[in-house]
């Protein structure tokens, strides 16, 4: 019963968190390492080479060449090889988990894994997160398989999953500065809504390797415990860490923690009721007002539509919580707070934040104006990577003013501020578009401020001479 409990509502829960991971899709591409990836990988394939050195990784670029030629340059075909790698590590969670603990533990660690907030963080990113999750979680299933049968073949599997991990890790943010999150916290939040299962689960584990109920410790326990570890050790010593460079434990913290909650509820199937019940109420609660406050005050002039898918969640969790007769209502709790929650963020919260991505969306203008190569320049505002990707040309940067005004049938990428000098010189010039941009890759309290938000913001425009 548990376990056919457990495939309805993992069905349910991973349908539609691929769902909301492919809406994601639709998403403008960020200034950061994500357009990086974008931009190289559509110049790669129009120009049949790799023409700019960077710190990325060449197994990144490669599938993001590949699946470009397959599929066409647009963004929807760079997020289909992370998105494969992330249900490569589904896959290798429950094979793991079901050769150690059985079926159901096997089926929940899939739904833990598919609907921790991570996922689908990630799964709007085109970094190395999900290949390194793969690789690692990979590499772990083949060592315990190697345990379990003596298979070389499975050893050898398992030196090949460090190799992928040593390939695919060779990519660093621009900057150390950049990435200010503690991995720690980062976990704490991304876990989500299973955070409080993966404390109590990393207890039980640490109890278990320290004070084994038999005269020996379980190998796959204290190899579950090691892995666990390892990423965070390995990340605070990077001095130049990504934020998610821990999701590669994320795999095996969903093993730990589906193990944990099927061996409780086999035990005693009231276990997660009472205080267990109350906290995550009081946790789901909290993260609602959360939510509500991104909804309703961060963008109020377009806020009806988030409004509504958030008065829908609370309706449901509420029910939920305090009237549904349905068994296992913690786990189906979670399963609907990371839905809908990541429902309201991917159609409302974050296009609202991507509205001031300027190089994106004066990217997108510059190409239906018929950019052309070596056409469009740039002057005193860098050469961004979400421009050259949107524009589907390269960029040049330009410091000489009087050289770039003399020129004509070009498109120019600029300050706002700037905009007087060009029309002194130019009064014919075109404003084709202007737009704010967010530079910081960090959201600020203060940028979500409505009535603060014009002090953190750069006002980029785009005209034609």
């Amino acid at each position: 019963m548990l376990q056919k409990d457990l495939l309805k509502i993992t069905k349910w829960g991973l349908g539609t968190a691929v769902l909301i991971w492919m809406i994601g899709w639709l998403m403008l591409i960020p200034e950061d390492m994500s357009a990086q990836i974008a931009a190289i990988s559509a110049e790669t394939v129009k120009n049949g080479r790799l023409i700019e050195q960077t710190g990325i990784s060449s197994p990144i670029i490669s599938f993001s060449v590949g699946a470009m030629r397959l599929f066409g340059v647009n963004q929807l075909s760079l997020h289909i090889p992370g998105f494969l790698a992330i249900l490569f590590s589904l896959f290798c969670a429950y094979r793991l988990t079901k050769s150690l603990a059985g079926g159901e533990s096997a089926v929940l660690s899939v739904l833990i894994l598919a609907t921790s907030q991570a996922t689908f963080l990630v799964n709007n990113e085109l970094g190395d997160a999900s290949y390194l999750a793969a690789c690692y979680i990979f590499t772990l299933w083949q060592i315990n398989t190697y345990l379990q049968t003596r298979k070389v073949t499975s050893l050898l599997l398992s030196l090949l999953g460090i190799a992928g991990l040593i390939l695919v890790k060779n990519t660093f943010p621009d900057s150390a500065s950049q990435w200010p999150t503690d991995p720690l916290l980062t976990l704490l939040v991304t876990f989500s809504p299973w955070t409080i299962f993966l404390i109590l689960a990393m207890i039980d584990l640490v109890q278990r390797v320290i004070f084994p109920d038999q005269a020996r410790i379980e190998k796959h326990e204290l190899i579950f415990l090691i892995a666990i570890i390892m990423p965070f050790i390995v990340s605070y010593l990077n001095p130049f860490r990504a934020t998610f460079d821990i999701y590669m434990a994320y795999p095996v913290a969903s093993v730990v923690t589906a193990v944990f909650i099927i061996r409780r509820l086999e035990s005693n199937p009231e276990t997660f009721s009472g205080l267990l019940a109350y906290v995550h109420a009081v946790a789901a609660y909290a993260a609602l007002a959360l939510l509500f406050f991104l909804v309703w005050f961060t963008f109020p002039a377009d806020n009806y539509y988030g409004l509504v898918h958030f008065m829908a969640l609370l309706s449901v969790l509420t029910w939920l919580i305090f009237f549904s007769p349905v068994r296992h209502k913690l786990i189906v709790g979670c399963v609907v707070f990371a839905i809908g929650a990541n429902l309201v963020l991917t159609t409302y919260f974050y296009p609202n934040i991507y509205e001031y991505q300027a190089p994106a969306k004066l990217g997108i203008i510059a190409r239906a104006n018929g950019a052309a190569h070596d056409r469009l320049f740039s002057y005193q505002a860098g050469t961004p990577y979400s421009l050259r990707f949107y524009s589907g040309v390269q960029v040049t940067e330009v410091d000489d003013f009087g050289k770039l005004v003399g020129m004509k049938n070009c498109l120019v990428y600029t300050h706002q501020n700037l905009l007087g000098e060009f029309k002194a010189i130019r009064p014919d010039l075109q404003i084709l578009g202007s737009c704010d941009e967010y530079p910081r890759r960090i959201l600020d309290f203060r940028f979500l401020d409505p009535n603060t938000r014009a002090s953190y913001v750069e006002s980029k425009v785009l005209i034609k001479l």
